[in-house]
């Protein structure tokens, strides 16, 4: 049954991805796949957007190989949705937030996988946010290096985000050197990425330089060197966040 599911998403993405292992977690193919774009982890006034189960990273701590999405929803997909899903679906939950007497604070653009593989819809999805909700944050959270490998090696694109009004790029970095990054984040899953680590500093840096706020994301596994993390942010003119492994 893995095997049929894991062969079925494999070729629709092999159409995108030329030539590189996708990652979907463990768990895919021995769980119900469902269609829930919009999900919430705290509270209605924080939305989140699911938007591909697709990784190019096989991270030592990925949530997917042991919960089907954060104890909120079944977050696992048997495809990307188009970009008319994601906005109906989110029109939908936006609608029954305001008859609840909430207002939207975030908008995370995160998804059960890397949502910077979807970079084409981003604005749009970004832009269609903004004109429902305009005093929402909204967030996209990524581990950056695959804009490099997929996209672009321009980051003019970048500024198209921050016009269309994306306010925060969280970066999922969770390493300060190139072998902690390969042990922790393993980018490219099977064949290791050499590249992947400057090139998420690379793009933090874009990020910054585009205007962005920037927050970079550590997960405490093992020994953590907060006073090196804190360097670094400073150096980069960022926020961090240090999590707990949740598991």
């Amino acid at each position: 049954m893995k095997a049929a599911f894991q062969n079925n998403l494999l070729n629709i993405l092999n159409n995108q991805w030329q030539g590189m292992d996708m990652n979907f977690g463990r768990l895919q193919g021995y769980v119900p796949m469902e269609k829930n774009i919009v999900y919430f982890r705290r509270g209605n006034d924080e939305l989140s957007l699911n938007i591909t189960n697709a990784c190019p990273n096989a991270c030592v701590f990925c949530i997917r190989d042991y919960d089907l999405g954060w104890g909120v929803s079944n977050l696992y997909m048997d495809r990307d949705p188009d970009i008319k899903e994601i906005l109906g679906a989110f029109d939908q939950e936006a609608q029954w937030i305001s008859e609840e007497g909430t207002s939207i604070k975030r908008v995370k653009i995160c998804g059960y996988g890397e949502p910077i593989l979807r970079f084409n819809d981003l604005a749009s999805i970004v832009t269609h946010v903004k004109k429902k909700c305009p005093k929402t944050t909204i967030q996209l959270t990524t581990t950056r290096w695959p804009y490099f490998r997929f996209i672009s090696q321009d980051t003019a694109p970048l500024r198209e985000l921050k016009a269309a009004g994306l306010d925060i790029i969280y970066l999922s970095l969770h390493a300060l050197d190139e072998e902690q990054y390969k042990r922790l984040v393993r980018p490219g899953i099977t064949t290791y990425d050499t590249n992947a680590f400057s090139d998420s500093l690379r793009f933090a840096r874009a990020t910054r330089e585009a205007g962005f706020q920037l927050k970079l994301g550590f997960i405490r596994v093992g020994a953590v060197d907060e006073l090196g993390i804190k360097a670094l942010a400073a150096e980069l003119d960022a926020e961090y966040e240090l999590r707990e492994f949740e598991k």
